[in-house]
């Protein structure tokens, strides 16, 4: 089943989710003893559903011009991952109609379907939008200066925007396109970056991975998994984010959120909480 196939108005905006399909965590991901106890007793109350995380992108339908947040895992992680194409699909809209594709970070699950099933470029028409911190991290840097485990990855990530010359655009907080500006909250890469959207008196939050697993870091942000490159620089983004949303009322859309990917986060029992858009 397609998920995500309704869009949210913010402003002018239409913001859609699309699905790429679900991807299945585990304890062993979180390197401190301590830490992984604390997520058992999450996962035992909030159920086994827990540790899988829904991998999305967006369309941003902005007047007659379509946009994108992310682009799915394509075919570079596992079988039950690929699956944006099909959700843009079924909204009927062709990958040559993308004209930009803001990247929240270059790691496969959000950059791999920039690459079609012949090796070809799935998106035709379209520009990079990368975060000038993030592209230098993965573009720029010597795979010696690099953690060993992003070493591991960034040959992919090259190699995919390599598919793209000369349609690739760098930009600063202080770049705004579309209504859309990049905010930095690094640590689980150097560059991640949420994009901000405003249209009108509304706004929206797409904010990449700054989360994994909503059950166990809304109650416990502090949970650190192996996913971040730097788990405390990560934690002080989750935090200073997460307060921010939850005060100014921001809706938020999450790459790895339960269904349907948008919705509000609200401070419960000293800590955080998901409400979903039930609208979408």
């Amino acid at each position: 089943m397609v998920q995500g196939n309704r869009g949210r108005m913010v402003g002018d905006v239409e913001i859609t989710p699309l699905f790429d399909g679900p991807l299945t965590s585990g304890l062993d991901k979180i390197p401190d003893p301590a830490h992984r106890l604390e997520a058992q007793a999450l996962i035992d109350k909030a159920g086994p559903d827990a540790l899988t995380m829904n991998v999305y992108g967006y369309l941003l339908r902005i007047g007659d011009k379509f946009a994108m947040i992310d682009a799915g895992a394509g075919r570079l992680m596992y079988a039950t991952l690929g699956k944006l194409h099909g959700s843009l699909a079924a909204l009927g809209v062709a990958p040559g109609r993308i004209e930009t594709i803001f990247i929240t970070h270059l790691h496969r699950d959000h950059f791999g379907g920039l690459v079609d099933d012949d090796g070809k470029p799935a998106f035709p028409n379209a520009e990079l939008v990368v975060h000038e911190t993030e592209a230098k991290f993965w573009l720029d840097t010597e795979l010696a200066a690099m953690p060993a485990r992003a070493q591991k990855f960034r040959d992919a990530a090259r190699n995919v925007l390599a598919l793209y010359p000369g349609r690739i655009r760098r930009v600063t907080d202080k770049d705004e396109i579309f209504g859309l500006s990049p905010l930095l909250a690094p640590g689980h890469t150097p560059g991640h970056t949420c994009w901000l959207l405003r249209s009108g008196s509304q706004s929206l939050l797409a904010w990449g991975d700054l989360i994994h697993l909503a059950p166990l870091h809304l109650p416990a942000p502090h949970i650190a998994m192996e996913y971040d490159l730097d788990p405390a620089v990560a934690l002080a983004s989750r935090l200073r984010v997460l307060d921010w949303v939850a005060e100014a009322e921001i809706p938020v859309a999450g790459a790895h959120l339960s269904t349907p990917g948008i919705g509000m986060i609200v401070r419960r029992d000293g800590a955080y909480a998901y409400e979903p858009d039930r609208s979408l």
